[in-house]
């Protein structure tokens, strides 16, 4: 059985079509009615309702975003083929996709192209169906957020692919001087070029790392971090030689998490052995039961510590300005890796000496 509610004072666009309002069961006014009345009318979104009348989605309300992105001014949009309003003709296959779904009695969620009273824009439609062929549609514009990300990606695939070349240049360069020159301290001053350098190379692939991540939609599962952290050490033991990195963890440690979780701990690992400037860098890789809910992953380090000042941005217990915004993209990659699965994140400073970084996790616990 199919319901319509008819409010007394009919929503904006209502329309005006007899058989359609025969159709149209009224109910008296509610305090519910009024208040689902007002998130109608004053939503930031465009919303429109609608029924299928022989697989047509025509209107039957709309809200006043909805008119004002498509109706190019027209008051009346009732009894109006939602497709012939918005839908452009090379977009008419995806709409009867849609329309089908809604007439099976399902739901619609993606991004579409559609026509408004300024042009074709971009949107993220969804439509909630309430009966059989009867639903409510919501589009969000999200244009100048796609427009934004297609320019950043330009930008980094650009910037990358011309940084790493450069860098080339200049590390086979400073190989050539270091070879070449006499000069302890044009040797020294080679080796300083060539590691700012490959610095500079490492940047680039952290900024390609940080916009794949940031690009994926995390789903989180049972993930043993355990065997994470074995592939991690075993990984760094042979970058790093000499370095020494031990272990204490149980042998399986399941948290909630997804793939990018090595890259967490690679991170960690990689950034306290990088930056310690001990003649033999030392890092302790800690994982265990907090409690019944949580686990924790701790990170020690006798290197020089992480200023005062990055650990706070990072953390977020200082803003981000001109001058204080960390200096590299490792402990940010972190923070938002952490961030995404909902675990916290804390960096100390031991009075005697060296960083802890502290990360708890959700538990990710197996039923039998």
């Amino acid at each position: 059985m199919k319901v319509y509610i008819e409010f007394d004072q009919p929503i904006r666009c209502r329309g005006d079509d007899d058989e359609r309002r025969d159709t149209v069961t009224t109910y008296p006014r509610t305090e519910s009615t009024n208040r689902f009345e007002r998130l109608f009318n004053e939503l930031n979104e465009a919303v429109v309702e609608f029924e299928l009348v022989d697989g047509d989605p025509m209107i039957v309300q709309a809200n006043a975003t909805f008119v004002d992105t498509f109706g190019d001014g027209t008051e009346s949009l009732g009894g109006s083929s939602l497709n012939d309003l918005i839908v452009p003709t090379d977009r008419r296959e995806e709409a009867e996709q849609f329309d089908e779904q809604t007439a099976a009695g399902e739901s619609n969620a993606a991004v579409v192209e559609r026509v408004t009273a300024n042009g074709r824009r971009q949107f993220v439609y969804r439509s909630v169906t309430i009966d059989q062929g009867h639903a409510f549609a919501v589009y969000t514009d999200v244009t100048a957020e796609l427009r934004r990300e297609r320019h950043l990606d330009v930008l980094q695939r650009v910037l990358r692919h011309n940084l790493r070349n450069d860098v080339n240049v200049i590390v086979g360069k400073a190989e050539e001087i270091t070879t070449l020159a006499d000069n302890k301290e044009i040797q020294t001053a080679a080796r300083t070029i060539r590691e700012t350098a490959n610095g500079l190379a490492r940047l680039s692939e952290e900024a390609k790392t940080v916009q794949r991540v940031l690009g994926e939609s995390p789903t989180l599962e049972p993930t043993d971090i355990t065997a994470i952290i074995d592939r991690v050490v075993t990984a760094c033991n042979k970058e790093f030689p000499a370095a020494a990195i031990t272990t204490d963890c149980p042998t399986a440690l399941l948290v909630a998490a997804d793939a990018s979780l090595r890259i967490l701990v690679e991170s960690l690992i990689d950034n306290a052995i990088r930056h310690n400037t001990a003649a033999t860098p030392a890092v302790t890789v800690t994982a265990h039961v907090v409690d019944d809910v949580t686990a924790e992953l701790l990170i020690d380090d006798n290197g020089p510590g992480i200023p005062a000042t990055e650990r706070e941005v990072v953390t977020g217990d200082q803003d981000i300005t001109p001058l204080h915004h960390g200096s590299g993209l490792g402990l940010w990659l972190v923070r938002w890796i952490t961030d995404r699965y909902g675990a916290d994140l804390s960096i100390e400073t031991p009075d005697s000496g060296g960083t802890t970084v502290r990360i708890a996790f959700d538990r990710a616990l197996v039923s039998a």
